[in-house]
């Protein structure tokens, strides 16, 4: 009912600017109208599908209408550079009838609501103060295989003191999320209050400094009831200070420390300084030492490291580059010294019929370990998951039942067989993500588990990188070839822990020609972890007609060929994707976008195709919107087969 109330006091806001029309909208009155924007709208859907197993089928036929009203005004009281204010209001009323197949039919009635205000006092003056509110609900679909309805009440303030002295600002705001999975009733419940205080400073146009203090409260829990909450404080100053006009001299500081307290306690302190220095005859050299240390309930983890390099520039075709790092950790169980000396060059010229380029680098790394505990605990390590890329946890001999996978902050807890799945590889874990899960495709994970390891081990091993490409015909033909090699010696007590001895060989062949372009891949991979062989095709297609009509067309396959797995040899990914876009007149055209996926192997069987068809056009700000939607999928014996309809009608004003 509130809803309703906003409604009908933002449509007062509007009939005010209709009743007292104002001549100049930026005049010192009461109050007064800048402008004035909203939306009528009614959207209706079908939707038919079916979910389930060999075993256990379950049919539904949806039914489901909304309309609404969306408005938005940018009005101020006295005079817009005392007070102005941005008002958005939405009320969208949802009928929803489910009809089941083996369940009880249902129907519900549900309201989306959005009213947000934005007010700033005194907003082209040296003080600005602003005072921010939103409240919304809405229905989306993650990767269009989850149905994902979410709350979201956010309530903040700011102020900001520009002078050329320390420009201040501080920001203090409260948020409650509360999001969940229409179709594995998952709830996900998130609270937040941040509050931050930064100060910026420079004594010349050659420094610039940034001091930042931050007071953050996140909890969350889950459809487990599992509970999460931790309050952090953290506190972060930067310096970028550059000597002389030319620059020859930059250093670079930064400090931060964090003590968080709650379900995961740790504090952290960083030290980084960098210095950057331009030499003579196209030299530079640069260094960088980085001091850290953690501090968490069962452990502490101190680390030094330092890097140096020296690089150089010839002319416009080779750069060359010598480094050495070193990392030294002492933790609370181990200690651990690392060392990486080298050298790479990368040689680009443009010859006779193209264009070549060459790469070679060397590099020694060194490492020893040496434990009293054989059983390691790793906290917070993090991981990349995408869906062509095999991960592996970076440790042999890992307990599988003690993997934790959590998000940047520590507090949301992904789940295994919803958000990802692990797969044991011999002495290693393989994890992948389960598309429809709540971790995004090239997202970031941080990891806890617990791994045996010996209690002293030594070894160096011997990097080489080799890379050459050959572009004829003005780039439209490109041959490419690397070569990366790895092997060890000086080995001590490794009996334990496994090595990756590897050789890769990848070649390829990229052709582009006008509206289509391609190639092949092949890559060789002989590990003694995980060895496999790859084969790569991909296709693009672009094609626009008289600009009316747009196709794209792109397809893509790689296999692997795991060779050591001779149960489950071959792992297979087809992604093809393609839009068609077809104008018939001036605002009125025909959208077709298709995707299918498929995956072939242990753990990750995968179907999926997803196809829209969707006819767009606008009438005198008539703007009307109608549709076909269609996707299958099949994920290890899960099946769900949709096909929906819908059409929107809007007109705005």
């Amino acid at each position: 009912m509130k809803a309703k109330y906003y409604i009908v006091i933002f449509s007062l806001f509007f009939s005010a600017g209709k009743l007292f029309p104002q001549k100049n909208p930026d005049s010192f009155r009461f109050f007064g109208i800048r402008s004035y924007s909203g939306e009528l709208m009614f959207r209706g859907l079908y939707r038919d599908w079916e979910r389930g197993t060999e075993q256990l089928v379950e049919k539904q036929q949806s039914y489901y209408y909304a309309g609404g009203i969306l408005l938005n005004a940018n009005t101020y009281i006295l005079h817009p550079n005392f007070c102005e204010i941005d008002l958005g209001a939405g009320y969208m009323p949802e009928s929803n009838r489910d009809n089941f197949i083996l369940s009880p039919d249902q129907s519900e009635v549900r309201t989306v609501k959005k009213l947000n205000m934005i007010t700033s006092f005194f907003p082209r003056k040296k003080i600005t103060f602003n005072a921010s509110s939103n409240y919304d609900e809405n229905f989306a679909k993650r990767e269009n295989l989850t149905d994902i309805k979410t709350t979201n009440k956010y309530i903040g303030g700011s102020m900001l003191y520009s002078n050329k002295y320390i420009p201040v600002s501080m920001d203090l705001y409260s948020r409650k999320l509360l999001q969940t999975e229409i179709q594995t009733g998952r709830v996900l419940k998130m609270d937040q209050i941040h509050f931050e205080v930064m100060a910026d400073q420079s004594f010349t146009a050659y420094d610039k400094q940034r001091l930042v203090y931050s007071h953050k409260i996140h909890s969350n829990r889950n459809e487990n009831n599992f509970s999460t909450a931790n309050t952090t404080d953290e506190i972060n100053f930067n310096s970028n200070i550059a000597l002389g006009e030319k620059k020859i001299f930059t250093f670079y500081t930064s400090i931060s420390d964090i003590n968080q307290q709650g379900s995961s306690d740790f504090s952290r302190f960083q030290f980084m300084e960098n210095l950057l220095i331009k030499l003579p005859v196209n030299f530079m050299f640069s260094t960088n030492y980085n001091y850290y240390i953690l501090n968490q309930s069962l452990a502490r983890l101190t680390q030094n490291s330092m890097s140096n390099t020296l690089s150089h520039k010839l002319y416009k075709s080779l750069d060359s580059r010598f480094f050495f790092e070193y990392t030294n950790l002492s933790h609370t169980v181990y200690t651990e010294y690392n060392s990486k000396t080298g050298f790479d060059f990368n040689y680009n010229k443009q010859v006779p019929w193209g264009h070549l380029q060459l790469s070679y680098g060397y590099f020694r790394y060194q490492q020893k370990y040496s434990s009293d505990s054989v059983n390691l605990n790793i906290a917070n390590e993090e991981y990349i998951l995408s869906d062509n890329k095999i991960v592996l946890l970076s440790r042999p001999y890992i307990r599988i039942q003690t993997v934790v996978v959590k998000d940047i902050t520590g507090t949301i807890i992904y789940q295994s067989g919803f958000d990802f799945i692990l797969i044991e590889r011999g002495k290693y874990i393989e994890i992948r993500r389960i598309p429809s899960g709540q971790i995004q495709n090239g997202g970031a994970v941080y990891m806890d588990y617990t791994a045996s390891q010996p209690s002293s081990y030594k070894y160096d091993a011997d990097n080489h990188m080799f890379a050459t490409s050959f572009a004829v015909f003005k780039g439209k033909v490109e041959f490419y070839y690397r070569l990366s090699l790895q092997n060890y010696r000086n080995l001590e007590n490794t009996d334990y822990i496994t090595l990756n001895y590897f050789t890769q060989n990848v070649a390829g062949l990229r052709l582009g020609f006008n509206m289509i372009s391609g190639g092949a891949e092949y890559e060789d991979y002989k590990s003694s972890i995980l060895p496999y062989r790859m084969v790569r095709y991909f296709l693009n297609f672009q094609k626009s007609i008289s600009n009316r009509l747009t196709m794209i067309l792109n397809g893509n396959m790689q296999n692997y060929t795991m060779l050591n797995e001779p149960e489950s040899r071959v792992q297979r990914y087809i992604d093809v994707t393609g839009k068609v876009e077809y104008i018939i007149v001036r605002q009125t055209k025909f959208n077709l976008d298709v995707m299918y996926r498929k995956q072939q192997g242990r753990g990750i069987n995968l179907d999926l195709l997803t196809a829209r068809l969707e006819f767009t056009s606008v009438i005198y700000q008539l703007y009307v919107t109608a549709g076909l939607e269609i996707y299958k999928r099949n994920y290890i014996g899960d099946k769900l087969n949709f096909k929906g309809t819908y059409i929107q009608i809007s007109r705005k004003f």
